[in-house]
C-alpha cells in the first residue's frame, strides 16, 4: 500500500472498530450512494492480479476471464484487504462468468445478488430495476443498522455527482490540442484507492490532480487514442499503447462510462435507477448507448485510433467488439484495433508490435 491507501485502511479499520461497515461492490451498476447513505463503507472488489489466477483455477475453469479469476482467487485465498474486512458484498448479475463465480463466493460471504435487467429499451426495465433497488435498500438497512432517508440519500448523490464531475475534468483536460495527462495518470487520478471512507480527501485529491495538470506545460504530442472495452483491471494494455500513443480518453468502466450526474431533484430511488440504467455496458441488449458514446468521445477528444480491450473468454465484449469496430471504421471514419488478452505478461511482445503498427498507421 502507499501513503494515502494505508490512510484510508487506517480510518476504515477505525471507523470498523466504531460499528462501521464495509460492503464490497463488483460493478459500476450497484449504487454506492446507498451504501454511504446507510453508513456504510463502499471498496470495489474487483480484482488485477494474475498471480492469484491458479488458486481460483482449483473451483473455476481455465478459459474464463481473468477479472472472474482475479477476483474470485483473491477471495478464496483470503488474501486481499479489501475483500477480508467486507461485511457484505452487492453482486450485479451482468456477465454468466459473474453469475456462477457469486454462488461460489456465497459460500465464503454474505452475497446479495441484483438482478440487472437484460435491456434499458422500455419501461418494464425501469419499473424492475427500481424494485431491485428498493430490495437492496431494505438489505442495507436491516445489515448495516441505518434507516436511509431521503434526505441522507439525497446528500450521498450530490457527493457522488461531484466526484462524477471531477472525474470528467480530469479526461476533459485532453480535449485541447496539446493534452496534459497521459492516460496513465488520469487512470491513477480517478481511482479512489481501495476504501471509500474518505471522499471528501477523494475529492480533495481530484480536486488538486486538476490544479497541477492545468499549470503543467503539458505532454509530448503523439496520437491521440480511445480506449474502449473491458474494465482495464490490468494497466497491461494501457502501458503498451503508452510507448507510442497517448491514452486521451478511457469509456471503459471507471472512465467517461460512468460519469452521467443523477438527478438531484425528486425522488432519489427514482433518479438512482434512472441514471445506473444509463451505463452502457454490452451486458444490454441492444446497446446504442455505447455507439453514442464512443462516436461523442472521438469528436469532442478528436481521436486519431480506437483500441478496443477486450478480457479473454469475456463474450458480450467480444461479441459486441464486431458491430463497434464496423461503426467506428464505417461511420466515424477512424482506425480500429482490438485486443483481446488476459493478466498474464506471456502475449506482452505481441500486443507491444500490434500497437506500434496500428499506431505508425495512424
Amino acid at each position: 500500500m502507499d501513503a494515502v491507501e494505508a490512510e484510508l485502511f487506517a480510518l476504515t479499520m477505525s471507523r470498523k472498530e466504531q460499528g462501521d461497515k464495509v460492503v464490497g461492490v463488483y460493478c459500476a451498476f450497484t449504487p454506492k450512494e446507498l451504501i454511504v447513505a446507510a453508513g456504510g463503507i463502499p471498496v470495489a472488489l474487483c480484482a488485477s492480479s494474475h498471480e492469484i489466477i491458479p488458486v481460483a483455477e482449483q473451483h473455476l475453469p481455465r478459459n474464463l476471464c481473468p477479472l472472474v479469476k482475479s477476483s474470485y482467487g483473491l477471495a478464496l485465498s483470503d488474501t486481499c484487504p479489501y475483500f477480508h474486512f467486507s461485511d457484505l458484498l452487492i453482486a450485479d448479475a451482468t456477465c454468466d462468468g459473474k453469475k456462477k463465480m457469486y454462488e461460489l463466493l456465497s459460500r465464503i460471504k454474505q452475497v446479495h445478488l441484483l438482478g440487472l435487467p437484460q435491456t434499458v429499451e422500455n419501461e418494464k426495465a425501469y419499473e424492475y430495476w427500481l424494485k431491485e433497488l428498493y430490495h437492496l435498500k431494505s438489505l442495507l438497512e436491516s445489515e448495516l443498522g441505518n434507516n436511509i432517508t431521503d434526505e441522507t440519500l439525497g446528500e450521498a448523490i450530490k457527493l457522488y455527482n461531484h466526484i462524477r464531475r471531477l472525474k470528467a475534468a480530469i479526461f476533459e483536460l485532453n480535449k485541447g490540442d496539446i493534452p496534459l495527462l497521459s492516460g496513465c495518470e488520469a487512470s491513477m487520478a480517478v481511482d479512489p484507492l481501495g476504501f471509500e471512507a474518505d471522499l471528501s480527501g477523494y475529492i480533495n485529491r481530484m480536486n488538486r490532480i486538476v490544479e497541477w495538470a492545468r499549470e503543467r506545460d503539458g505532454i509530448k504530442p503523439r496520437p491521440r487514442i480511445l480506449l474502449t472495452g473491458c474494465p482495464t483491471t490490468s494497466k497491461k494494455v494501457l502501458h503498451i499503447i503508452e510507448h507510442s500513443a497517448w491514452v486521451i480518453a478511457m469509456e471503459n468502466c471507471g472512465g467517461l462510462k460512468t460519469v452521467d450526474l443523477v438527478d438531484e431533484e425528486g425522488d432519489p430511488m427514482a433518479a438512482l435507477a434512472r441514471a445506473s440504467l444509463k451505463i452502457a455496458c454490452p451486458c444490454m441488449s441492444p446497446n446504442k448507448r455505447r455507439f453514442d458514446l464512443v462516436a461523442d468521445l472521438i469528436k469532442e477528444y478528436r481521436i486519431d485510433g480506437v483500441v478496443d480491450l477486450t478480457w479473454q473468454a469475456c463474450h458480450t465484449f467480444n461479441i459486441e467488439s464486431y458491430p463497434l469496430s464496423k461503426f467506428v471504421r464505417n461511420e466515424m471514419g477512424v482506425p480500429f484495433l482490438q485486443i483481446e488478452t488476459d493478466y498474464s505478461d506471456s502475449d506482452t511482445s505481441w500486443i507491444q508490435v500490434r500497437v506500434e503498427a496500428f499506431v505508425e498507421m495512424l
